[in-house]
């Protein structure tokens, strides 16, 4: 979370989908709500490609994190899981200092299947990258009818 503060979830518990890598990462979540989803990482050399900008990987990650665990925690207290099942993002400008953040709409909550549209910004809030996200949202092991 975002050093200790609150984040927006929307009323879902955070705790439904944490993710090692996205700590690996240094993902910061700033707001778990469908109609406003943000986190962001903060530039440093781990992250970085040969050129000294942020890996358009990074960029990728940010984008099914965000999309993947706001549709887990929306979804969680229905016994349902979110898998991410396509993501494609474009690169627009590198990032190669303070922070990238992403923020994203889902545009469709179906039954099984959300779809997320997702945009990369700097720390001047100019456009990086743009994603859309494809998660499908399926029953909970454990919780299937036999």
């Amino acid at each position: 979370m975002a050093n200790g503060d609150e984040v927006k979830t929307g009323g879902a518990a955070p705790e439904a989908a944490t993710s090692n890598f996205d700590a690996y990462v240094g993902t910061e979540w700033l707001s778990l709500d469908p109609d406003d989803a943000r986190c962001r990482v903060d530039v440093r050399d781990e992250l970085r490609q040969p050129y000294g900008i942020l890996h358009g990987g990074v960029y990728s990650t940010l984008v099914e994190s965000l999309c993947s665990y706001v549709t887990a925690v929306s979804v969680y207290d229905e016994g349902m899981i979110a898998l991410g099942q396509a993501i494609e993002v474009s690169f627009l400008r590198p990032v190669s200092d303070g922070h990238a953040e992403v923020r994203a709409v889902a545009r469709h909550r179906g039954r099984t299947t959300w779809i997320w549209q997702a945009e990369v910004l700097d720390a001047e809030e100019r456009l990086c990258g743009i994603g859309k996200m494809t998660m499908a949202v399926r029953p909970a092991p454990g919780r299937l009818s036999g």
